[in-house]
């Protein structure tokens, strides 16, 4: 189990009202092959009215969204400062410059140092980030007494005195690095990809270190770390300051450019995560499942065209009794085509799956593994014992289910890589991230009113009072996770997540323990 922990990490989180995310960390172990399988099954209300006949693959696939990407490498910004670190963006960006400013064309060299600068962006957001996770997380957790004895406060006060040192450090060495590009000899490309990451790094900065000065002042420590509040503030200001002196769009002076803010850190994010992504090229539907489907049409017009000799060997051509049953058999042979449609659908995604998705490297080009997804409806009775089990754990009492009825769908995907692929262009991005981030829009059309009047009698004034209560449904999902390492050796890992809706969308995401 602390295998599989390590190796295949999931984080399920609220994403925004409509959308909750389920996110996979997979840590690749050495050797040809490296796969995991992820399966996820939905419990829903009867009363949101989703079954087979009213929500379809494609509704499914269409409301989920598939991201796959390397993780965020992990040096840290003192490593990344430190002329001694090789793998640091920072120094291999620092090496090449001055050959451009040479003259020097070396085969590549602009495309090397263009996806450095997106790489450095993504680690040196991921490392405030996390550092300011960490410190607000340390904040929260100061009681009086770690306020008395000062422990608390001085272990702190180190701890983001260091930080703030090592982000100048990077800032001076961003510095250094905008007078050196800014040279009318380094390529377009490389002074508009440094704009591009130097207004990103300022806006992640300023971003990050706004939520750690605010979380200070409402700290009992506020008075203890006034001078790291006023550090970090000072590296804000600056930074704002800096963005209105180069004329960059991410400066919040109205509501116009306020619109323009938000819309521009989106690009500027899509922009530095793209050293992550890695390309995908779906083939929708597999083959061998539309030959099934071809064959649930020709056994349908099979039996169409039996009832139809029978029925001239029984009956005159141009009696009623022969025309009664040549259209019978045609209603009926419509509904046995989409009874086998289903039940192939349902029975062969074990075998077979809807689709397929090739994983491509964008710097090589190669394929370094593949996914494939099945989605089906199922029925509740014929659910594993181990997913029964933990869907029903927290039930109050046996019969619990039948106040409750619901419809049950899977969600299957399997995903085959290639660690020896990755590792032969990869020295630092070679572990993977799987998003899917799902909408729940279709779930909540059929739902009531978010709040219901219950009428009730007050005690006190004698008098009959209307109580607003809130109505919402839980939409109970188990998602089992399932790791095979090179040896052939697998461990499996199960989640509960309960994703509380009412008709505006998700109210809140809680987690039920599945053991």
């Amino acid at each position: 189990m602390e295998e599989q922990d390590y190796l295949l990490d999931s984080k399920i989180r609220f994403h925004d009202r409509h959308r909750f995310e389920i996110k996979l960390d997979i840590d690749l172990a050495a050797g040809r092959k490296s796969s995991y399988q992820v399966e996820s099954w939905f419990f829903i209300p009867r009363a949101l009215n989703i079954g087979p006949h009213t929500y379809s693959k494609e509704h499914f696939y269409n409301s989920s969204q598939r991201y796959i990407r390397f993780k965020t490498p992990k040096i840290s910004l003192s490593k990344l400062a430190d002329s001694a670190t090789k793998i640091s963006p920072l120094n291999r960006i620092s090496q090449e410059l001055p050959d451009m400013l040479a003259g020097a064309r070396k085969p590549g060299s602009i495309a090397t140092v263009y996806n450095e600068f997106k790489l450095l962006g993504c680690i040196i957001r991921g490392e405030i980030r996390d550092y300011a996770g960490y410190f607000l997380d340390e904040l929260k957790s100061v009681s009086e007494n770690s306020v008395k004895d000062g422990a608390k406060c001085s272990f702190l006060e180190e701890s983001a005195g260091n930080f703030v040192r090592d982000l100048n450090l990077i800032i001076e060495k961003i510095k250094s690095i905008r007078q050196t590009q800014s040279n009318p000899a380094v390529p377009q490309k490389i002074k508009e990809a440094f704009s591009f990451f130097d207004e990103f790094f300022s806006l992640i900065a300023e971003e990050y270190l706004t939520l750690m000065a605010q979380a200070v002042e409402k700290s009992p420590l506020n008075e203890k770390l006034a001078a790291i509040k006023n550090s970090l503030l000072e590296i804000v200001i600056a930074q704002n300051n800096y963005r209105k002196s180069m004329n960059y769009p991410s400066v919040s002076r109205d509501d116009r450019t306020r619109e323009v803010l938000i819309y521009r850190r989106g690009v500027l994010k899509k922009f530095i995560s793209s050293a992550l992504y890695l390309k995908v090229e779906i083939s929708e539907w597999e083959s061998m499942l539309q030959f099934l489907f071809g064959v649930a049409a020709g056994l349908a017009m099979l039996f169409a065209i039996l009832v139809t000799v029978y029925a001239q060997n029984r009956f005159a051509m141009n009696s009623a009794a022969f025309v009664a049953v040549v259209v019978l058999s045609y209603i009926f042979k419509d509904r046995l085509k989409d009874w086998l449609k289903l039940l192939f659908s349902r029975g062969m995604t074990r075998w077979f799956s809807d689709r397929k998705i090739n994983i491509l490297d964008q710097m090589s080009g190669g394929k370094i593994g593949f996914l494939k997804e099945a989605f089906s409806f199922v029925n509740p009775m014929a659910l594993s014992p181990d997913i029964s089990r933990i869907r029903n754990i927290d039930n109050i009492t046996s019969i619990d289910e039948d106040g409750k009825p619901e419809r049950v769908f899977k969600y299957e995907k399997k995903i085959l890589l290639y660690p020896g692929k990755i590792l032969r262009f990869h020295e630092r991005r070679r572990d993977i991230n799987d998003i899917m981030r799902f909408n729940i829009g279709d779930f909540i059309v059929h739902a009531d009113d978010s709040e219901v009047d219950y009428p009730f009698a007050d005690s006190q004034t004698r008098e009959v009072r209307i109580l607003k209560c809130p109505r919402v449904y839980h939409l109970n999902v188990v998602i089992k996770y399932i790791y095979s390492d090179p040896a052939g050796r697998q461990t499996v890992n199960y989640d509960r997540i309960r994703i509380v809706l009412n008709k505006e969308g998700i109210v809140r995401l809680e987690e039920v323990k599945a053991v």
